[in-house]
């Protein structure tokens, strides 16, 4: 809702209710915004984010259905879009947590932590986004150094899943650093909230995709340790309310069960490096089942001869120290920051 408009019905509307400065003054508080917002909302010099349109519903209860319609003359999705709110269960059912914790308590290790975490992705996209209208929910783990001790330098997708026009997460492989969103939050243990692209164009243009609205990236942090990030991405700006954040970090304690406790990192013991961009690292990556076969094909001759996983994490710390000899290069560094 970028654009200013004239004076409509609910700009109106909430024009004669703030008259009062006492109720200009309550509503603003409700909504968490300054009283001359108000103002700027009902002579249309500006426009308010959704959140603030859902939140002056629950500000004047009894006008509800009344400013629903109104709302919807000049915003027609605005209907649509708090039905679907509203229908949404604000807090996750009871027997999907039975599920979860029967799957990890009964499961053996080698397919426990894969299973786990493809359920509990696959529950948020159905819950955060019933209505199917593009979605992809994905997490980013840290990579284990080649040498225990040694830094954290690297974060890579293990699992994802999603709606058009990112239905084919699930094979999508790429490398973040502390030039990304998810390298920021897991680098800094905190959370971060976008509400539209623009945003992130500003602060992380180098992994950007103009499709990308609203994002929720969260720490995966147990006990002071970290083992990476969960992220979920909606083509809709402002889609994510409060409700949705907060089920969000319920999910995210469900997904961490997908990890092994040497999984987790010491906050000290992560220093990110910086990554090229998905465009640089694609035609690489497309080398991966390449290089995994002909380590296996090698290894096979050895005693004790290495299983998949292992080459596997080979392969992938291989990948993660020539994007960081690409990136120490003074050229292409420039071009990630410019």
């Amino acid at each position: 809702m970028s654009n200013t408009h004239k004076p409509s019905g609910w700009r109106t509307f909430l024009e004669k209710v703030i008259v009062d400065p006492c109720e200009r003054q309550r509503i603003a508080s409700i909504l968490g915004v300054n009283p001359v917002s108000l103002t700027r909302w009902a002579n249309g010099t500006s426009n308010p984010r959704s959140k603030h349109l859902y939140a002056l519903l629950d500000a004047l209860p009894t006008r509800r259905e009344e400013l629903i319609a109104l709302i919807a003359e000049e915003f027609p999705e605005f209907r649509t879009d708090i039905a679907v709110k509203e229908e949404m269960p604000a807090q996750i059912p009871p027997a999907f947590y039975a599920r979860v914790l029967e799957d990890y308590h009964q499961l053996p290790p080698g397919i426990r932590n894969t299973t786990v975490q493809s359920m509990v992705i696959q529950q948020i996209l159905a819950h955060l986004n019933p209505e199917q209208r593009g979605m992809v929910v994905y997490a980013s783990q840290c990579t284990r150094p080649a040498v225990q001790g040694q830094k954290v330098r690297s974060l890579r997708i293990v699992s994802g899943r999603g709606n058009p026009p990112w239905h084919r997460m699930e094979n999508n492989m790429r490398f973040f650093g502390l030039e990304s969103l998810n390298g920021h939050v897991v680098q800094f243990q905190r959370p971060i909230l976008i509400h539209e692209h623009t945003q992130k164009k500003r602060f992380y243009p180098t992994h950007y995709d103009q499709t990308a609205e609203s994002i929720i990236c969260c720490p995966l942090i147990r006990a002071n340790k970290i083992a990476g990030s969960l992220t979920i991405i909606s083509m809709q700006p402002q889609y994510f309310t409060d409700i949705h954040v907060n089920l969000v970090n319920g999910y995210v304690d469900l997904f961490m069960l997908g990890f092994e406790s040497a999984e987790f990192y010491d906050f000290e013991q992560i220093a990110l490096g910086i990554m090229p961009s998905t465009e640089i690292q694609g035609p690489i990556l497309d080398q991966y089942n390449t290089r995994v076969t002909n380590i296996l094909i090698e290894a096979a001759r050895q005693q004790p001869p290495l299983n998949r996983p292992e080459v596997e994490l080979q392969v992938c710390q291989a990948f993660e120290q020539e994007f960081l000899a690409m990136t120490a290069q003074p050229a292409l560094t420039m071009s990630l920051t410019s």
